[in-house]
């Protein structure tokens, strides 16, 4: 899935820097690529990624097709791009890391197109969160309010599994599997725009999402709220 609804989050950039989680530095250092590495950030966002990243590499390019996103990252050596045009040479990266944004292009056409920037031996690492949306304190209307919401959303391509299939290319090897669990901490203004930043509210229509956030807002007491997320990271090494 790429085209318009991959970029429409875009609209909810602001959102999506005010909420999501930065990642935890656990999860890129069980990608194993030594401090001297050229690595990207591709598909960067807002740089929730790419602002570990420098901390813990000499080298990082991010790569972001959304001006709306890239706008807000001022990480790394930033460019426009995309999955299936990385302006970056054959064989320039040692490592390539795809944060919760995989799915909405795995497809064989760009896995080759990774496949081709990253160096023999490289690695491509593959995070998502996962996590059961049990708040604490719960927090009952707003998951009511994420359940009606959640049976007209779109069927998700990572729910189906697609994207595995998408990585058995001759390039690369076969997948390995870490996970690192961590804590998402917010007040209720920072976890009002988590969920707004999530693809079942990014991917509506502008007055839906007004209506929702409006609903939410509502739904949400003042107080400090704590989420478990627990981070997978799949890695494929460049044959």
């Amino acid at each position: 899935m790429r085209g318009p609804r991959a970029l429409s989050f875009g609209r909810a950039a602001e959102h999506y820097e005010r909420g999501r989680p930065v990642w935890p530095v656990e999860a890129v250092d069980a990608v194993g690529l030594p401090r001297d590495s050229h690595v990207l950030d591709l598909a960067a966002g807002t740089g929730k990624l790419t602002r570990v990243l420098v901390q813990r590499f000499d080298r990082v390019t991010a790569v972001e097709p959304d001006d709306a996103m890239r706008a807000l990252n001022r990480w790394g050596d930033l460019r426009a791009g995309s999955a299936d045009a990385i302006p970056l040479a054959n064989a320039e990266v040692d490592g390539v890391f795809v944060a919760d944004a995989f799915h909405w292009f795995a497809e064989e056409r760009a896995v080759r197109e990774i496949a081709r920037v990253l160096r023999p031996g490289g690695t491509l690492a593959l995070l998502w969160t996962q996590s059961d949306r049990d708040w604490a304190p719960p927090l009952p209307e707003v998951d009511a309010v994420w359940e009606r919401l959640r049976a007209t959303d779109e069927p998700h391509p990572l729910v189906r599994g697609a994207w595995r299939s998408a990585v058995e290319v001759p390039e690369l090897g076969p997948l390995a599997e870490a996970h690192v669990e961590t804590t998402y901490r917010a007040d209720r203004e920072r976890l009002v725009a988590y969920l707004l930043s999530q693809s079942t509210v990014a991917m509506r229509p502008a007055e839906e999402v007004e209506a929702v956030a409006a609903e939410l807002a509502a739904a949400v007491p003042d107080g400090d709220y704590q989420l478990l997320l627990r981070v997978e990271v799949f890695t494929a090494r460049r044959l």
